[in-house]
């Protein structure tokens, strides 16, 4: 039954892909996909579905390929002896040309385990590549969180920093790099912005002391049409005495002319 309801399921993703013709109508056809793959997290193949053969997903646990299939429990934060209640979205963002197109969101998970309900929210951002079947390429799950000293975001699949994972140390410079509708997403529930309020929100961190955390792995990649970059980030404290902050970070990017890149989109997310 479960490689039937699979082979439906993708069947169905694909089909509805076929008749998205904006970025808007392909970002809810994939992240209402996801949503109901978590749904019946146990099967792997409805989430796997989404995704383009070789894609990359940066998870709250670390990064690995989407094909390993462990996708909707990390980003739910699911395991054998939780029961998920509830899962949806909301501020869905999307734009694209031609080759690719991309969306972020809010995913909003309830999980009861021991008794005990939490309540998750992790941010997306997807790329999805016309030359794969407008089917996601690169993604990164970002935990909306308090900040700890002590966490990391295992990347297995490792380059040289690049670029892109330095403009993610580098708020001046992330915040000259942003297209006029790029979307930057923070670790706390009010760091959102779109636009203007996207390069407002860097300016804003400007002041921060940020580092590549040298003791984890970074990935990047270029290709023709896009960009990205995940790393792992130290926030110095604020106060003498106080202990630097752990965080996960994304970048998704065009390329421009003279090896330049445009920002289309940026999270930071709380890591354990």
């Amino acid at each position: 039954m479960k490689k039937l309801a699979s082979a439906g399921v993708t069947v169905m993703i694909l089909s509805t892909l076929a008749y998205a013709d904006t970025p808007e109508e392909r970002g809810k056809a994939i992240l209402d996909a996801q949503i109901a793959a978590v749904k019946k997290w146990s099967d792997s193949g409805p989430m796997t579905a989404t995704f383009a053969k070789g894609a990359f997903v940066l998870l709250p646990t670390g990064e690995e390929s989407a094909s390993d299939g462990g996708i909707a429990a990390a980003i739910a934060f699911l395991d054998p002896h939780a029961t998920l209640k509830d899962a949806s979205y909301d501020h869905l963002t999307a734009a694209g040309n031609a080759s690719v197109s991309w969306f972020t969101a809010d995913l909003h998970f309830t999980v009861t385990s021991s008794g005990s309900t939490e309540k998750h929210t992790v941010r997306t951002i997807e790329l999805l590549d016309g030359a794969a079947g407008w089917k996601v390429a690169v993604a990164a799950f970002t935990n909306v969180d308090k900040l700890a000293p002590n966490g990391s975001c295992n990347i297995t699949h490792a380059t040289d920093p690049g670029p892109l994972v330095n403009l993610l140390v580098a708020p001046a410079s992330l915040a000259a790099a942003l297209d006029a509708k790029a979307v930057v997403l923070g670790t706390d529930p009010g760091e959102r912005g779109s636009g203007p309020d996207a390069k407002k929100l860097v300016d804003g961190w400007k002041k921060l002391q940020l580092t590549l955390d040298t003791a984890q792995k970074a990935r990047e990649v270029h290709t023709p049409t896009y960009g990205y970059g995940m790393t792992n980030v130290k926030l110095a404290p604020s106060k003498a005495g106080g202990h630097a902050m752990a965080m996960s970070a994304f970048v998704l990017a065009l390329p421009g002319a003279n090896g330049t890149w445009s920002v289309v989109a940026a999270s930071y997310g709380a890591t354990f």
